[in-house]
């Protein structure tokens, strides 16, 4: 989440930046990526890892690559949210590296700074990655790296309190009805609904859109934030506020806490911390995908992270084959194994049975749009949660929501011109 707000931020540099990276054409890209005869190998390439366990982990698989090629693997420990800005400044004088770290929704600002190389792939260099993990690291048609980790949200719950996770929205209801006692700080079920990353799959179960796809993209005049479907799921978020289900004064952290002194039943996270409620909770620490509502499938914000080639590396070719190296099917099961954290292939499986709901859900999840505009998303629908969790009536919280965001991507888009 840490991520997903930076990004907001930095986003507003970006069309200052656009202009500062290298010019390309199609004619180079299929010549650095895809030229047979380009063989000659390079002494070695360099990788952007981020923090220790990373370093740990790819200190040890990159020596099977040099065993390979002979090419020395080149690791520096670079945090993830600071690598676009440091390429922007490191890449040109040729410092940087040849292959860097990234959450998809800083795809599209990479590529618009000219930091991020289009990959030109084979279908069968493709199989074996989950479709939904490759579009979302895929910018208008481009696609900028290869997935490594997927994420997405599901149901944490105490066996104490909850016998068997909710399969229906009614089922949520009924369990928040029962176990709910405010004045013993006890609650059936809790999420961060003012969060408009948590809130995601409940307000747009039964339609709506943040920005409508199309072809290669998405439509940014098209904003549905506003659905008559998504003003009746604000009701129902209203509803659990006046029933007592969900409190306007606990955030995620609040939760977290709760959860982990057995005063919530289940509530809604992402796998982040699944070591650390098992060491609490032990074996009455369970995980499950989200319920169904009205028959529907409850669909979360997936969010994917994987490895980009760099616009300013002079090894293209070779980098694109330590990208699939990274990324096959053996590298990746190691990943999941020793990382515990689910990746972008569907031929892995996590053998920790709390982590297979997640690897369930992120097939069944919606790719966080991975343009500059969905910076101007979060802000509006985070107020409108805000604002419905006062009382505000839904249908004006996010008429207001759709206006600020169509507002702010007009201003964002008339800068670029």
């Amino acid at each position: 989440m840490k991520r997903i707000i930076k990004f907001c931020s930095v986003i507003l540099v970006v069309t200052l930046l656009v202009s500062c990276g290298p010019k390309r054409t199609q004619e180079d890209i299929d010549k650095a990526l895809n030229d047979d005869e380009k063989t000659s190998k390079p002494e070695s390439l360099t990788m952007w890892v981020d923090g220790d366990r990373q370093m740990s982990f790819y200190k040890e698989v990159t020596k099977e690559y040099t065993k390979k090629t002979g090419i020395e693997i080149i690791l520096k420990n670079t945090a993830q949210d600071d690598q676009v800005d440091n390429l922007s400044l490191d890449g040109p004088s040729g410092k940087g590296p040849d292959l860097f770290f990234q959450p998809q929704d800083r795809a599209g600002d990479a590529y618009l700074q000219g930091l991020a190389a289009e990959i030109d792939f084979t279908e069968e260099e493709l199989e074996g990655y989950s479709k939904d993990a490759l579009d979302a690291l895929n910018y208008e048609g481009k696609q900028l790296a290869l997935p490594v980790i997927v994420e997405s949200t599901a149901v944490v719950y105490n066996k104490k309190l909850v016998k068997t996770p909710p399969k229906t929205m009614e089922d949520v209801e009924k369990i928040a009805e029962n176990i709910t006692d405010k004045d013993k700080k006890q609650y059936g079920f809790m999420f961060d609904a003012k969060n408009f990353y948590f809130n995601y799959p409940f307000l747009f179960s039964q339609g709506g859109y943040i920005f409508k796809e199309k072809d290669n993209g998405f439509d940014t005049t098209d904003v549905a934030v506003n659905d008559k479907a998504v003003v009746e799921s604000g009701k129902r978020l209203q509803s659990w506020y006046e029933k007592g289900y969900i409190t306007k004064s606990a955030d995620q952290d609040v939760i977290v806490g709760l959860f982990k002194e057995g005063k919530v039943g289940m509530f809604v996270t992402g796998p982040w911390q699944t070591s650390e409620f098992k060491e609490e909770l032990g074996d009455d620490f369970g995980t499950a995908i989200l319920p169904k509502d009205n028959g529907k499938q409850m669909k979360p914000f997936l969010g994917v992270r994987g490895w980009f080639i760099s616009e300013y590396s002079k090894e293209k070719y070779w980098a694109k084959d330590l990208l699939l190296f990274l990324t096959n099917q053996k590298n990746m099961q190691k990943y999941t194994d020793d990382m515990q954290e689910i990746t972008g292939r569907t031929d892995v499986s996590s053998k920790n049975e709390l982590l297979r709901p997640y690897e369930q859900q992120a097939q069944n999840a919606v790719p966080m749009p991975n343009i500059p505009e969905m910076s101007q998303v979060w802000d509006p629908m985070g107020n409108a949660a805000i604002f419905m969790s006062n009382g505000k009536d839904s249908k004006e919280a996010l008429d207001e929501a759709k206006s600020n965001i169509d507002e702010q991507v007009k201003i964002m888009n008339a800068s670029k011109k």
